[in-house]
């Protein structure tokens, strides 16, 4: 902690008035009646917003298992940080913004109705708000650019350090470290789960990128490149995949700020002309022969790209069959309850049980019609203040230098897009702290923000 707390920053109340923003008050800064503002430290906040960040991860430390309900270390450091908000923003009389509270309260009474009709899955509802509350503190906090600059770098520094430690578990074979699987070669760190690691890599890797922080080049690409091969090491194929969408999205969305649309709009058709050719490729050529000798090459590669056509192909395959046989036989539209999948299926005696693994079948089957409409108004959001953050100019001076590629987040969130084709991962806390980043920037960040917004 005596580390981190040397390579962040700790943030002050900025010189202004009681709204909080930057030149509130009396002309340049200073107090009314000309008196020089006093800046107070808020350490309490600051070790609060790191710790948590640095919880995130700590779902299953050193192989323990999770508590009740599957909760962990970060849902006790979020009550804190929820709490520390909360006297933030009263202390300095400033409102509490709440975004994305509209598509999440749509989720939970859909979610309330399929447990009362079902009369099973309440306790997830009450992991809907906890997720919800990564956004808020986070979010709120970044009405202060240095709060929200030390979350930024928190996730830098924390994510960089995180991923040294699981390579270097992996190269001495220190399993508390790598979390490596007992039957695989597949690192999962302390999530317990390697695709859960993956996505968290991922969003540190565009973290970076989108704060280019650290600000030498030289360090900055060896930081990505340490992360990068942290997320590599986790032989998530869907984790993989979605990297490769993200990074030719980041890149076309790129071009579009810098006003070369005729640029994007080639590139893209060119990928997707390659994307399409490689697709028909794999369909026409049996390549499971070229995955068994990159299989031979790496007891890593075995455990990733050696399972695309064979055991991972095969288990979604039966996992997305059951969960559409599922939603055909089910008798009313509220769904089966919330995480209901793997007990409804064992309860029907299905050979391969799993959680639904898709985001998109899991929210209808699930929480039924209701369900959906609240993912929808979930993406919807999130895609709309993506887009109001990527465009040109429109970060206030202040909050442009923190993220001078915002379009990044837009690259971020096409991940959890692509992911949750595979996993359940709109769940992920650490994914709705970045969502909380985004709302920051949205919120507080935007030249031409509104005051009233910030319920959506």
């Amino acid at each position: 902690m005596t580390v981190l707390t040397k390579a962040l920053p700790v943030a002050e109340e900025p010189a202004g008035g009681p709204s909080g923003e930057p030149g509130g008050g009396a002309p340049g800064g200073g107090a009314p009646g000309g008196a020089p503002a006093l800046k107070r430290r808020w350490p309490l906040t600051s070790v609060a917003l790191v710790l948590g960040i640095a919880s995130l991860p700590m779902l299953m430390p050193a192989g323990l298992p999770p508590g009740p309900g599957n909760t962990g270390l970060p849902d006790l450091a979020l009550i804190g940080l929820s709490a520390v908000t909360l006297l933030w923003a009263s202390t300095r009389k400033l409102p509490v913004r709440w975004p994305f509270l509209i598509p999440t309260l749509m989720t939970i009474i859909a979610g309330g109705i399929a447990a009362v009709v079902n009369q099973a899955g309440t306790l997830t509802l009450v992991k809907d708000l906890f997720v919800l509350m990564w956004a808020v503190s986070i979010a709120n906090l970044g009405r202060d650019p240095k709060m929200l600059r030390l979350a930024l770098r928190s996730f830098v520094v924390i994510g960089t350090v995180y991923a040294v430690v699981e390579i270097l578990g992996m190269v001495l074979g220190i399993e508390a470290m790598s979390g490596k699987q007992l039957d695989g070669e597949r690192a999962m760190f302390t999530f317990g789960d390697a695709n859960y690691a993956s996505n968290w890599f991922i969003c540190i890797l565009f973290v970076i990128r989108a704060t280019r922080y650290p600000d030498r080049r030289w360090l900055r690409w060896t930081v990505c490149a340490t992360v990068l091969t942290a997320e590599l090491l986790t032989g998530s194929n869907g984790g993989l995949l979605a990297l490769c969408v993200a990074l030719l999205l980041g890149y076309l969305f790129r071009l579009f700020r810098e006003g070369k649309a005729h640029h994007a709009i080639a590139t893209g058709a060119l990928a997707f002309l390659v994307a399409g050719t490689g697709v028909a490729a794999v369909t026409l050529i049996n390549i499971q022969p070229y995955l068994d000798q990159a299989s031979q090459m790496s007891p890593v590669l075995r455990d990733s790209i050696g399972r695309t056509t064979g055991e991972s192909t095969e288990s979604r395959s039966s996992v997305n069959a059951a969960t559409v046989q599922m939603l055909e036989e089910q008798t009313h539209p509220w769904g089966i309850g919330p995480n209901q999948t793997r007990p409804q299926m064992l309860a029907r005696q299905y050979g391969y049980v799993r959680e639904a693994h898709n985001d998109y079948i899991a929210a209808v089957l699930e929480r039924g019609f209701l369900g959906g409409v609240a993912l929808i108004t979930l993406l919807f959001v999130l895609i709309l203040r993506c887009v109001r953050i990527a465009r040109r100019g429109a970060l206030t001076t202040e909050y442009a230098a923190l993220v001078p590629r915002p379009e990044m987040f837009g690259a971020l969130l096409a991940v959890f897009l692509v992911s949750a084709l595979f996993y359940q991962t709109l769940h992920y806390r650490h994914g709705w702290a970045v969502f909380g980043l985004i709302a920051a920037l949205d919120l507080f960040g935007r030249r031409d923000r509104d005051p009233a917004e910030g319920a959506r």
